[in-house]
């Protein structure tokens, strides 16, 4: 389990990193609000000097299609930026909401299986492995004991 967690009336305590998690998590859409809100600022100011030639004068055909230009990559560029925002927004609050609550679930798991009446029966052993064992290690010993003597028979032989 990542970072030191204490077990409080069988509810896992956060630590400071999970509460930092949870920080970020409410901090990011606020962000993204405060991004939007901007970016609505910036586009009505847009608006409002579209209406106003910049000395008074009316602008030549030239300067008119630059100005067209220039306003449609903006707008081009905010609705890209609006659209990634709107595809980024669900997907962190799926993010956030996965982690948050398989997190929980794994606090619930590990205080329930950290009761102290529980240790003996999770830590028996099954009699089947126990013999399975004896069984080997006999096994590994016989192969030894042939090593062994293979080797003094070709020592002898040669």
């Amino acid at each position: 389990m990542a970072g030191k967690r204490g077990i409080i009336n069988n509810n896992a305590a956060y630590d400071m990193k999970s509460l930092g998690k949870h920080i970020e998590a409410v901090s990011v859409p606020i962000q993204l609000m405060a991004l939007r809100i901007k970016l609505t600022i910036l586009l009505s100011s847009f608006a409002d000097l579209r209406q106003i030639p910049a000395n008074g004068a009316h602008l030549t055909a030239r300067e008119e299609m630059e100005t067209q230009l220039i306003r449609s990559l903006i707008q081009s560029y905010f609705n890209i930026v609006r659209q990634s925002i709107q595809d980024i927004i669900p997907k962190a609050i799926m993010h956030f909401l996965v982690n948050h609550t398989a997190q929980q679930v794994q606090n619930r798991l590990v205080a329930a299986l950290y009761k102290p009446e529980l240790f003996t029966n999770l830590l028996n052993e099954d009699e089947a492995l126990v013999a399975e064992r004896a069984r080997v290690k006999a096994l590994l010993e016989a192969y030894k004991e042939a090593f062994k003597t293979l080797a003094d028979v070709n020592l002898k032989s040669t």
